[in-house]
Formats: structure tokens, sequence, C-alpha cells
């Protein structure tokens, strides 16, 4: 919408040319996070990451039915197990989502995916670092699931999906209609870190 040249801010200016353009508060807030977290070295290398592991799983519909069957010989063991419930709309079979450059909740989407399909994405990763059709398959599924099981990888995502469910929450509320921003502060102090 925001186009310059053929966006609705090209139409208003050509209504009226003193009109400023201000992005709305979210969208402002998940610009400043997106470049905050190329300035963070950890957090930039967790995302090259996250982007890797998913591209890999995520690169052929045959590898997409590899986590499905892994996701379900999953689930079957942990209800077998008793440690998930089992019914109705629980437990459902999941994709991945890749995370968008300007929509920093498709990255919080992208970790929350990850952290349950951590195990089946590891069985599969190292299903095709084995038995890949080619060298270059092999050699990619491999370093994506080293990086994947590393200790800084996984801290990271579970800091990263704490801060970001946070982040989630107040990007969510800034897009309201009505937004009262001194309730919006209060709400964020109470917030546990």
């Amino acid at each position: 919408m925001r186009g310059e040249w053929n966006g609705l801010q090209a139409l208003l200016l050509k209504e009226c040319p003193y009109t400023y353009y201000i992005h709305c508060f979210a969208h402002q807030l998940q610009l400043a996070l997106v470049a905050a977290s190329k300035d963070v070295t950890e957090v930039h290398n967790f995302f090259k990451t996250l982007n890797f592991v998913v591209n890999v799983i995520s690169s052929s519909s045959n590898r997409n039915d590899q986590l499905q069957d892994a996701q379900i010989h999953e689930i079957s063991h942990l209800t077998g197990v008793e440690e998930i419930e089992s019914g109705k709309g629980i437990n459902q079979i999941q994709t991945f989502q890749r995370p968008g450059d300007t929509r920093w909740s498709s990255h919080f989407k992208s970790i929350c995916i990850l952290m349950r399909l951590f195990g089946p994405s590891c069985v599969v990763l190292n299903d095709i670092a084995i038995k890949g059709s080619t060298s270059s398959q092999r050699g990619d599924a491999a370093y994506a699931l080293t990086h994947a099981l590393s200790f800084d990888f996984v801290i990271v995502m579970h800091m990263m999906k704490e801060i970001m469910g946070i982040i989630d929450k107040l990007c969510q509320t800034l897009q309201q209609k009505s937004i009262d921003l001194l309730m919006l502060y209060h709400w964020f102090l109470q917030q546990k870190y």
C-alpha cells in the first residue's frame, strides 16, 4: 500500500502533495527489530541457520513427506508413553514457515514451529545427510544438523522464543484500532524477562 510510485502513498500525494506518510507503530517496531537483529552477531547467525535448516528440509515435497512421517512417528511414540494427550484437533501435522524480512511475526512463528518439530527435523536432516542423492545435499543436511544441534543455536532459539513472544503480543496490540499507550507502557513494564 505504501508504494511511493504506484501505491496508496502515490495516490494520496497526487491529491494532496503536502501529505506525510508514517508507518504504523507495529510496522515501525518490526523494521527496527529487523535492523537491530542484524547488529547482534549471535541473533544474526541464529536466523541464518534457521533459514538454512528450513530451506534444506522444505526444499522438496519428498522431504516434506519425510517430515510428516517423522512427526507421525514421534506423535505415536509420545502418545504411547503418555507424554502427550491424544484427541480431536490436537497434535496436528505441521509444516515450516519461512521467516520474512519485514514481518517479524513470521520469525516468531518459524521459531515456534522449529521447536515443535525439532526432533522430526533432526531425523529428516540425519536421513538426508546419510542417504541424500548428491554430495551437495548430504553436505547441506550435515551442516544444518550440526548447527541445529549446537548449544549456541539451541540456547538462542529458546531465548528468542521468549523475547519474540513478548514482541509479538506488543505488535498485535499496536495494530489495534484504538491504542491506550499508557496502558501498553504499564503492560510492558509488568512483563517477566
